[in-house]
C-alpha cells in the first residue's frame, strides 16, 4: 500500500513544476474588488472581515492555524489558480464564531458561476485547505471553516453548548449562507449553482444538510459519512475496552497488524476471480483468522503465528456493536486496511471517544473509558443525542427540493465501516418506501472497491474526492467522471451517474488502473481480461 506522505510529496512536486501565470493576467478590477472587500463586505453585525487578499497561481501559502492538529500535509504550498481570499469571522451566538475562509477564482464567470463548500473532518476544527486550493483551481468559489473551533478536539465544547451546535449544523449553515453572499458580492453577480463535497466527519455534514436544509445545495457529495454519530464515537471505545480487553499492553503489534492485513487480503482477494490485492466485495469475505492460530509450542517469533486470544479478537473485530438488550449500535470493522484500524488500539482509549464524552455530552473532565464507558453510557449518548448529531433522518426535504445527493465509502475503510452507508441507504429505502429505481431520481451511493479511509489504497481509489487532492497526482488527471464533476453533470444537464471512475496508482505515482466502480446496489463484476482496464469490469 501506497502511504499519504508519499503522494502529498508527489503533488507538491507535480504543483512546483507547473508554470506560474503572472497576476498581470488578471484584471484590475478582479484586485480593487477583491482588496476592497474589508470596506465593502459588510453582510451584517456578526461578520467581521479578517483577510482579503489576491493570491496569484503559484505564489506561496502557510495555513494560517497554528493548532497542531491542523498543521499538516495539503497540496504543496503553492496555490493552484489566481484567487481572491477572504477570511471571515461570524458570531453564531454570544459564546461562539466560526472562521470562514472563501477562495474565488478570478475565471469564475467562464466556469460556470459554482460555489462549494467543504467539509471537516474528525472532531471537526480543522480547514480543508487542500479542498479549498484544489477545487478552486476547478473555477468553483470554494468556502471553507473551522465548524465553530479550533482544532482536531472536542476540548472546545465544554460547558459551551453553542459550540456543539455549531459542530452538530449551525457552522456548516452559517459558512454557507455568508459564504454566498460573499461570492455574489465579489463576483457582483449572483452564483448559479452550489455544490457541498465532503468526507468522513464532513460525510455527516453533508447528510445533514441533506436532511435538514437541502435547499443550500443543488449537489450534495457525502463520503464515508460518520453518521450514526454518538454510536460511531460509541464504537471506537467498545472494540478497546471489550473486545480487545482493556488493550493495555497492545493486542497486536504494528507489525502483527500488518501481517494479519496482508492475510485478510489474501484469504478473500480472490472472490472476485482475480488477484489484485483489493477484496472486491468484502461482503462475501469470511475471514478466518484460525487459519493463523498457534499449534502448541509455536510464537509469533518462531512461526508468524496468533494466540488464542489474538484470534478470539479478530474475528470479534468484525462483529457488530451491540447494546443493552441486544440492539444493533454500529457495523464491526471492515476487512482490507487493518493497519488503519490499528489506530483505535494504542494503549490509551481513543480520543474522541473521551472527548465527546467529556465535553459534548456530560461536561465531567473527569469521566474516563476505562471506569465510566458501558453499554448504559451508549444509552445515554444516545438520550442526549445534542442537536441531531446522530443525523440518521431520511431524505423527504431533499426529495421535495428537487436537489441531488451521491454518496460513496471505500470498501477498504479500516476507521469507519463502508455497512454504516450501505445501512443508510437501506433505512431510506425504508423509511420513505421508495425502491432503488425511484429513489435514483435524487439519491445514488457508489461502493468503492480498494479504497480506504476517504483516500488511498490499493485499489482504483482516487475518484476526485474530499481530503484525495493531498494523495494522488490529482493535478495531471481529468476529474470529468469523478464525483464532483458527475455531480455537476447530473445537476446542471440531468445526466445522472451510473458509475464513478476510480484510478490507482503505482510506487512512483504513475497511472496503475481505471475502474468504473457501479452504482448500489450493483456490484462491480469481472469479466475477463486485464484487470487494471476498466472494460474488464462491468455491473451486475
Amino acid at each position: 500500500m501506497k502511504s499519504s506522505s508519499y503522494y502529498a510529496a508527489l503533488a507538491a512536486a507535480t504543483i512546483n513544476t507547473l508554470p506560474i501565470i503572472s497576476a498581470a493576467s488578471t484584471p484590475n478590477s478582479f484586485f480593487s474588488r477583491c482588496s476592497g472587500l474589508s470596506q465593502t463586505f459588510h453582510p451584517d453585525q456578526q461578520t467581521t472581515v479578517l483577510v482579503a487578499e489576491f493570491l496569484p497561481k503559484g505564489s506561496n501559502f502557510t495555513n494560517p492555524s497554528d493548532h497542531p492538529t491542523c498543521v499538516g500535509g495539503w497540496l504543496g504550498s503553492s496555490i493552484l489558480a489566481d484567487i481572491c481570499r477572504l477570511r471571515l469571522n461570524i458570531s453564531t451566538s454570544s459564546t461562539s464564531s466560526v472562521i470562514v475562509e472563501a477562495w474565488m477564482p478570478a475565471n469564475w464567470n467562464q466556469k460556470g458561476k459554482r460555489f462549494a463548500m467543504t467539509g471537516n473532518g474528525g472532531l471537526g476544527g480543522c480547514i480543508a485547505f487542500d479542498d479549498l486550493n484544489y477545487i478552486s483551481s476547478l473555477g468553483f468559489a470554494t468556502v471553507g471553516h473551522n465548524n465553530g473551533h479550533d482544532g482536531d478536539t472536542g476540548i472546545p465544547f465544554s460547558n459551551r453548548p453553542e459550540v456543539v451546535k455549531d459542530f452538530a449544523y449551525r457552522a456548516l449553515l452559517t459558512a454557507t449562507k455568508t459564504g454566498k453572499k460573499a461570492v455574489n458580492h465579489l463576483y457582483s453577480q449572483n452564483l448559479k449553482k452550489s455544490y457541498f463535497l465532503g468526507c468522513s466527519s464532513g460525510g455527516r455534514q453533508g447528510l445533514k444538510a441533506a436532511q435538514d436544509f437541502p435547499e443550500e445545495y443543488d449537489g450534495i457529495i457525502s463520503g464515508a459519512a460518520g453518521n450514526n454519530w454518538n454510536n460511531l464515537m460509541s464504537s471506537f471505545s467498545y472494540y478497546w475496552k471489550f473486545v480487545a480487553n482493556g488493550n493495555n499492553p497492545p493486542i497486536l503489534s504494528a507489525e502483527q497488524w500488518v501481517e494479519w492485513r496482508d492475510e485478510a487480503i489474501k484469504q478473500c482477494d480472490k472472490i472476485d476471480g482475480v488477484q489484485d490485492l483489493v477484496i472486491e466485495d468484502p461482503r462475501k469475505c469470511k475471514l478466518r483468522p484460525e487459519a493463523r492460530l498457534c499449534a502448541p509450542g509455536k510464537t509469533w517469533s518462531s512461526n508468524k503465528c496468533f494466540t488464542s486470544a489474538q484470534v478470539t479478537f479478530l474475528r470479534k473485530l468484525y462483529e457488530p456493536f451491540y447494546g443493552n438488550n441486544g440492539n444493533f449500535l454500529f457495523p464491526g470493522f471492515g476487512p482490507g486496511d487493518e493497519t488503519i484500524t490499528s489506530v483505535w488500539f494504542a494503549t490509551t482509549p481513543p480520543q474522541y471517544t473521551v472527548d465527546w464524552y467529556r465535553y459534548a455530552l456530560l461536561n465531567d473532565e473527569n469521566w474516563t473509558v476505562e471506569a465510566d464507558f458501558n453499554l448504559d453510557a451508549v444509552d445515554t449518548a444516545n438520550s442526549i443525542d445534542p442537536y441531531n448529531i446522530s443525523t440518521y433522518k431520511d431524505l423527504s426535504k431533499l426529495k421535495t427540493s428537487g436537489h441531488k445527493l451521491l454518496t460513496y465509502h471505500g470498501l477498504a475503510d479500516g476507521l469507519l465501516s463502508y455497512e454504516n452507508s450501505e445501512r443508510y441507504y437501506e433505512s431510506v429505502v425504508r423509511r420513505m418506501g421508495l425502491p432503488s429505481a425511484q429513489l435514483d431520481k435524487f439519491y445514488r451511493y457508489f461502493p468503492i472497491s480498494g479504497l480506504g479511509h476517504c483516500a488511498t489504497g490499493n485499489g482504483a481509489w482516487y475518484i476526485g474526492a474530499a481530503n484525495q487532492y493531498t494523495a494522488a497526482p490529482a493535478t495531471t488527471i481529468d476529474p470529468e467522471g469523478g464525483v464532483l464533476m458527475s455531480m455537476v453533470k447530473w445537476v446542471e444537464q440531468g445526466i445522472p451517474p451510473e458509475r464513478i471512475t476510480g484510478r490507482g496508482f503505482t510506487a512512483s505515482g504513475q497511472l496503475a488502473s481505471t475502474k468504473n466502480h457501479c452504482k448500489w446496489p450493483l456490484r462491480n463484476t469481472y469479466l475477463g481480461g486485464n484487470p487494471t482496464n476498466k472494460n474488464s469490469w462491468g455491473c451486475s
